[in-house]
C-alpha cells in the first residue's frame, strides 16, 4: 500500500510535480528580480542627480569665466560658451538617451517580477489542489481498508 502511494505521488501526480516546479522556479526568479529591480531604480536615481550635478558645473564655470573687459577676451569668451553650451547639449541628450534604455530596462524587470510572483500564486494554487485531491484519495484508501 506503501508503494503504492509513493509511486501515485512521484510518477502518476503531475499536480504535485507541475507545482513544485512552479514554485521553485518563480520563487528563485522573484528573488533574483527583486534584487535587480532594486539595483535599477539605484541606477536611475543616481543617473538623475549625475546630470543635475553636471549641468550646474557648466553653469558655474561659464558665470565664474565672465569678468573679462578686452573684447578679444570677451569674443574668446563667447565662444567658449558656445562650446561648453553644445558640449552641454550633447552630454544631456546622451543622458536622456540613456535614461531612456535605463528606464525601459527597469519597466522590463518589474514587469517579468510582477509575473513570477503570479507564478508562485498560481503553483500555490497548483499545490491545494493537489493535497485536495491525495487527501481524497488517502481517505478513500483508508475508507476501504477499514470496510474491508
Amino acid at each position: 500500500m506503501v508503494w503504492k502511494a509513493v509511486y501515485y505521488l512521484i510518477k502518476r501526480d503531475n499536480y504535485l510535480k507541475a507545482s513544485t516546479l512552479l514554485l521553485c522556479i518563480c520563487s528563485i526568479s522573484a528573488v533574483a528580480l527583486n534584487i535587480e529591480g532594486s539595483n535599477c531604480i539605484r541606477q536611475v536615481n543616481s543617473l538623475a542627480l549625475t546630470e543635475n550635478t553636471r549641468t550646474q558645473d557648466t553653469e558655474d564655470s561659464i558665470r565664474n569665466n565672465t569678468g573679462f573687459s578686452n573684447q578679444f577676451q570677451q569674443q574668446v569668451e563667447e565662444r567658449r560658451q558656445q562650446l561648453a553650451e553644445q558640449e552641454n547639449r550633447q552630454t544631456q541628450e546622451e543622458l536622456i538617451q540613456e535614461s531612456y534604455e535605463l528606464r525601459k530596462y527597469c519597466f522590463l524587470v518589474t514587469n517579468m517580477y510582477v509575473y513570477s510572483l503570479f507564478g508562485v500564486i498560481i503553483g500555490f494554487i497548483l499545490l491545494v489542489i493537489w493535497y485536495i485531491r491525495y487527501k481524497r484519495i488517502w481517505a478513500w484508501n483508508k475508507g476501504k481498508k477499514n470496510g474491508v
